[in-house]
């Protein structure tokens, strides 16, 4: 379906709390999970996804569940979602403009 037609999907009036499970990405660049998802999202995706969003909804909350950083010995995947939820906050502070 991709990022821009998943996003339409979304009522226009609606007010969002958005929680993002890591166990959604791809374990190739999230490896630090209980339940790794093998095809799951890639990080340009998701990133897509959450700019549309901030930019045509009203963003009331932000989670990011699931981070198993014992399972990573690498840490990318606490990095991964270090960096989704700052560039998701930086679009819902850039569409408040």
């Amino acid at each position: 379906m991709g990022p821009q037609a998943t996003a339409a999907r979304i009522p226009k009036d609606a007010r969002l709390y958005i929680t993002i499970d890591i166990d959604a990405f791809c374990p190739s660049i999230a490896p630090g999970t209980g339940t790794p998802s093998h095809g799951g999202f890639l990080y340009y995706e998701v990133l897509e996804l959450m700019q549309n969003v901030a930019q045509n909804h009203q963003i009331v909350g932000i989670d990011l569940v699931e981070v198993a950083p014992a399972y990573d010995p690498t840490d990318s995947t606490s990095i991964l979602a270090a960096q989704v939820l700052l560039n998701t906050l930086g679009f819902i502070f850039h569409a408040r403009k």
